[in-house]
């Protein structure tokens, strides 16, 4: 048999599918054979690029062999460089197996094999190895022949002994196929016993091959979520082989080392962070970053592998970002035998996009990943091919991937959130790869349904009394996999248990946005509200009287994030527009909630509690005419928070769920005034539960009961995608929303009411007003940042001027104080007194 070095396998593409694996020489029949090199890897939790294991902390490679270190029902590992085809035609396939624990396996307790032809609903190989189910082929400790769908065998194989080879062969032809099962001696090769199932439908034999740690059970949580449930034992695996003319190769499968990366670009500033798998001690410790230049590969940084999270992060200052930039991640594999193995992860660093006339910012937030990994969605995002990607929260959920959550010890629990964090990456990375993208964590993120962070402080009771659950490292492990790759925080002084912080700005393609954690210093419910005689967070009292729940030192962003906002809005340099991106929007919209459909009355999980801090959220964001972009509702819309009145503050969209688990619903009980003509009920002027003023602009509500296929379901609970569009010459946003299933480059495909443009100063809006002198510009190219005051001498607003004449609009007659600012030279120019009438025809000449 002929190997191949593992130096042939080095591709120029953007991941290289370095494989850990020989592949021995083709036969004539199909793909290449697979064998697995456990025995020439260091030890470590990461079994190699060609597997997934399920779960990630249940397994790691150790003394040459594939180890299950919990003995639990289900634990498996997929190989994703080689999948069974539809078509007729042979799989062999063998591997050696033992206990974990070592000795006689007849001494042990549980089960052992292969799962062959695993499919999903999707039959997808991710989908696959997340949601299939196949035909499982191994033993029993105690000796039994087990085949899926074939009794057992009656005749038992004498175990005693610490391992036994495993063969499996599988023949389809026709409308069936044939599997068999052997045991055999390790050493000798004897045969110990064998089973066999015939007449398999030919539809059956497709999908993915995995090994199979227990068979039965289907990733149940551990009890508490601490430590292994039942009394099974874990099993080792080793010389894995695979081979045959229904086999087919898909090198391009293999996941790693670099699993992706996400970057930013702000002020000339690259941000970037690699995501790696949990390496070994015995593994390289640093990642490199390489450009292109000169037709060639220069290495520009190297970083650290951080020991928990996992991730190796760069910062680059005085970067060239007027010019596309390739780049690639290195990292150097190791192995016993031979020489390291350069592998790579590439994608380019766009240019900051400020000659564009439009900027365009997908919305992504909401995924549960019941249709991992998500396909038809990520394509129809590239179709949009949008300029930054903004994922507002719930990068994923508790269930994803299956097999519940482990919140300890630390170590597993890492591991636990890490493979959760890797189905997020192993959807996007492609699109992240080629543009700036932020992510910010919301409660699912860090294992809460719900989560009033209370500036970091511990939970001790109940998650509605506030606090974090989950331990101040492993929190911080997901701020670093999640945020790291932000610009830097505006003050980066850790919180409560020395949880850290990410609230900051970043300025890109002439937009300036703030990057909000609207409940990390949130005040919680429980102890500070009046009882609510069940579920601390959810009012269902109907004479509910919002007035009784306000208390001017509650928080919704805190009094550091509101610092931060006072700071940012006055800050326009690089920036024509501006927009805050946070987890969820400042009202309390949602009417009905969950599958069944409960009717709150008030919901203290919404930023629409505390009402007072609601209002300083939104005064701040209307001084600088700022849209507001979340997720979070599983309710796309578009609405308009008041505060003095309907109206007069920012527009905000609450962008779709990719996959909606917990559904809600806008029912209102009266229509809404002052809506558009035609336009439906449910749209228009609302107080919502605390009293605050709402219009909405534009809404989808979900089916009740979704029919159909898996992703006809998805479609119809109102999952979607969201795009905002900046448009700076014009000085709009419009807000686009498409159904799951819609090609968003086909025309009327949008929810209903969608698209929406507004104007930029429909941000911050007067119900009388007045204005002052038309604005002209001497030097419409550079125009500059006009900041205006009240007679008081309070601000009223900041932005930056449009190219054309501008007639300032201010609230009433008077005489107020305008100031403008060259953000080029820093040179200021004030003008004092100037009247405001309520037609006003006088203009003035600006030159700064």
């Amino acid at each position: 048999m002929t190997h191949l070095h593992r130096r042939q396998f080095i591709q120029s593409t953007a991941v290289v599918p370095l494989a850990a694996s020989v592949l021995a020489q083709a036969n004539a029949e199909g793909a290449p054979e697979f064998r697995s090199q456990w025995q020439n890897s260091p030890d470590r939790p990461w079994l190699g690029m060609e597997y997934w294991a399920n779960p990630l902390q249940d397994w790691r490679i150790h003394e040459g062999r594939a180890e299950c270190i919990n003995g639990a029902a289900n634990r498996n590992v997929h190989l994703l460089t080689r999948q069974l085809s539809s078509g007729a035609g042979t799989m062999t396939a063998s591997v050696v197996i033992g206990l974990t624990k070592g000795g006689a396996i007849s001494k042990g307790n549980g089960s052992a094999g292969l799962r062959v032809a695993v499919q999903g609903p999707l039959k997808e190989y991710r989908n696959n190895l997340a949601f299939g189910n196949g035909l499982d082929a191994g033993f029993e400790a105690d000796g039994r022949l087990v085949i899926t769908g074939a009794k057992a065998s009656e005749q038992k194989v004498d175990l005693n002994r610490d391992s036994v080879e495993l063969r499996l062969t599988l023949e389809a032809g026709g409308q069936t196929g044939k599997l068999k099962l052997s045991l055999h001696d390790p050493a000798t090769g004897q045969l110990l016993g064998e089973h066999t199932r015939s007449g398999i439908p030919a539809a059956m034999l497709a999908g993915n091959i995995s090994l199979v740690s227990n068979f039965g059970g289907g990733g149940s949580p551990r009890k508490g979520g601490k430590g292994p449930a039942g009394k099974m034992d874990g099993f080792w695996f080793q010389d894995w082989k695979v081979s045959g003319s229904k086999v087919e190769a898909r090198e391009e499968h293999a996941f790693g080392p670099i699993l992706f990366a996400q970057y930013t670009l702000s002020g000339n500033t690259l941000k970037l962070t690699a995501q790696m798998p949990p390496v070994g001690p015995k593994d390289s410790p640093q990642v490199r970053l390489e450009v292109q230049q000169d037709g060639g590969w220069k290495q520009i940084s190297v970083s650290d592998i951080h020991p928990q999270a996992r991730t190796a992060t760069f910062k680059v200052e005085n970067w060239d970002s007027k010019q596309d930039v390739p780049y690639r991640v290195a990292y150097a594999l190791k192995f016993k035998e031979g020489a390291d193995q350069e592998t790579y992860f590439s994608g380019t660093v766009r240019h900051d996009p400020v000659e564009k006339p439009e900027l365009s910012v997908a919305d992504i937030s909401c995924n549960i990943h019941n249709a991992f990994p998500n396909s038809l969605y990520v394509e129809n995002t590239a179709k949009l091919n949008p300029d930054f990607l903004a994922f507002t929260g719930d990068q994923f959920y508790e269930s994803t991937g299956g097999y519940g959550v482990q919140r300890g010890p630390l170590e597993p629990a890492i591991l636990d959130y890490l493979r959760k964090w890797y189905f997020h990456g192993w959807t996007w990375r492609d699109l992240m790869r080629d543009r700036p993208s932020i992510s910010i964590p919301d409660d699912h993120d860090v294992y809460q349904g719900n989560i009033w962070g209370e500036a970091g402080s511990p939970q001790t009771t109940t998650q509605e009394a506030g606090g974090y659950n989950m331990p101040p490292e492993w929190v911080n492990v997901v701020h670093r996999t999640q945020t790291s790759h932000h610009p830097d925080p505006f003050d980066p002084t850790p919180v409560k248990q020395q949880i850290s912080v990410y609230y900051g700005s970043l300025t890109y393609g002439g937009i300036s946005f703030a990057i909000l954690a609207d409940r990390q210093f949130k005040t919680a419910p429980e102890g500070n509200v009046p009882p609510t005689g069940g579920r601390a967070d959810h009012e269902r009292n109907p004479n509910f009287d919002p007035t009784t729940v306000d208390k001017p030192n509650f928080h919704l962003l805190g009094t550091r994030q509101e610092k931060f906002l006072e700071s940012w809005l006055h800050d326009w340099k690089g920036a024509e527009m501006k927009a805050v991106i946070s987890q969820t929007i400042f009202t309390a919209m949602a009417t009905t909630h969950g599958g069944t459909r409960d009717v709150l009355r008030a919901d203290y999980d919404t930023n629409g509690w505390p009402q007072t801090a609601r209002h300083r959220a939104v005064k701040l964001l209307r001084q600088c005419f700022a849209v507001h972009l979340a997720g979070d509702q599983h309710l796309p819309a578009v609405v308009q928070y008041g505060v003095d009145g309907h109206r007069d503050g920012s527009v905000a969209f609450a962008g779709p769920a990719v996959n909606v688990g917990y559904p809600r619903w806008w029912e209102p009980k009266q229509p809404g005034a002052n809506r558009l003509p035609d336009a439906p009920e449910i749209t228009g002027d609302f107080i919502d539960h605390f009293g605050n003023r709402m219009t909405v602009l534009a809404v989808a509500n979900g089916a009740i009961k979704p029919q159909g296929t898996l992703l006809e379901q998805v479609n119809q609970r109102a999952s979607g995608l969201g795009l905002v569009i900046f448009n700076k010459p014009q000085r709009t946003i419009t807000i686009h929303c498409w159904p799951y299933l819609a090609d968003p480059t086909q025309p009327d495909t949008e929810f209903p009411g969608w698209p929406l443009t507004i104007a930029q100063l429909q941000n911050h809006t007067f119900p009388t007003p007045s204005y002052l002198p038309t604005l002209e510009l001497k030097n419409p190219t550079n125009p500059p940042v006009l900041t205006v005051h009240a007679p008081t001498g309070a601000l009223l607003y900041t932005l930056r001027l449009p190219s054309a004449p501008f007639r300032p609009p201010v609230p009433s007659s008077g005489s107020y104080t305008l100031t403008l600012t060259n953000t080029s030279t820093q040179q200021h120019q004030t003008l004092k007194a100037l009247p405001a009438t309520p037609e006003n025809t006088a203009k003035q000449t600006i030159d700064i």
